[in-house]
């Protein structure tokens, strides 16, 4: 099943590691479009044992924890009632019988990352932990360092050439590479025109936050204050946007817009570093209105 997913070479080796020899506590790593999902998904289900991915909605002692809907982060109750959960007795006799997955682990809030720390410490002996994150960094690193770790690495073009063809044509897929910057999840919801991918609307709306002037993007900044989750789409949108841009203008030799928009990317990435590290949104958003560009 490794095979059917496009993965960086050496990302798709390590994988295959993990899976032979597993702890009981896994993170996979990547920025937001990279496919961590569904890689958590297909680890999931080969140490299950599971035909495809699909199973795990009908495998009775799976469990797959998000952020609900309306909220903020990932609430303690959410740990609690999982706790609960695992305390009820898998039958069977094959080592591994339980998998949790923690889609977006950086959601957890205090309280939540602190009692699922307590789980991690006393793990029950049949159960795997799977977390998603966009970094190891953005955990507590008492939780991080607990788990073996698959950072998922950009695919090259030469890849996403021979995986993609001949069903897209060669520059549809190269301009989908570089958008996308090696990004496999959202190279393929580019090419399939898929209008629902998170990633694939922040990139829409972070082409229009571009064109906006300082005074535009003030007013937005108090409504993109209120949702940190939404706040890292248009980040990590801004950073793919800025990095084609880059590349469109290095060809053209303009030195002046190439600094300009190198800048850019700078402020972006320090944004990104201090979202992780939990500076409040409301001067991120403000930050990001006043200087980019």
């Amino acid at each position: 099943m490794m095979n059917d997913l496009l993965l960086n070479k050496s990302t798709q080796a390590q994988a295959r590691a993990l899976i032979n020899n597993p702890s009981h506590a896994l993170l996979v790593s990547g920025g937001v479009g990279s496919g961590k999902a569904s890689v958590a998904r297909l680890i999931a289900s080969e140490l299950l044992g599971l035909r495809d991915a699909k199973m795990l909605e009908k495998y009775p002692y799976f469990t797959h924890l998000k952020r609900p809907d309306g909220k903020q982060d990932i609430p303690i109750d959410s740990v609690r009632q999982l706790n609960k959960v695992l305390k009820l007795k898998a039958p069977g006799s094959n080592e591994i019988r339980r998998i949790v997955i923690i889609e977006d682990a950086q959601d957890l809030n205090e309280e939540a990352s602190n009692a699922l720390l307590k789980m991690l410490e006393e793990p029950p002996a049949d159960c795997v932990f799977i977390l998603t994150a966009i970094s190891a960094h953005a955990l507590l690193p008492t939780i991080s360092s607990r788990t073996q770790q698959l950072q998922l690495r950009p695919l090259s073009l030469d890849q996403s050439l021979k995986f993609f063809s001949p069903k897209y044509s060669e520059l549809d897929i190269e301009s989908a590479w570089r958008l996308s910057q090696g990004a496999a999840g959202l190279m393929l919801a580019i090419l399939k025109d898929d209008q629902q991918h998170p990633l694939k609307i922040a990139v829409y709306e972070a082409k229009s936050y571009l064109r906006k002037d300082t005074y535009e993007r003030l007013l937005l900044s108090d409504a993109l204050s209120r949702d940190k989750k939404q706040l890292a789409l248009l980040l990590e949108a801004l950073t793919k946007l800025l990095a084609a841009l880059q590349s469109s203008v290095a060809v053209q030799g303009s030195d002046s817009q190439t600094r300009r928009i190198l800048a850019s990317r700078r402020l972006i990435l320090r944004l990104q570093e201090a979202l992780e590290a939990n500076v409040s949104p409301k001067l991120i958003s403000l930050k990001l209105s006043l200087n980019l560009l």
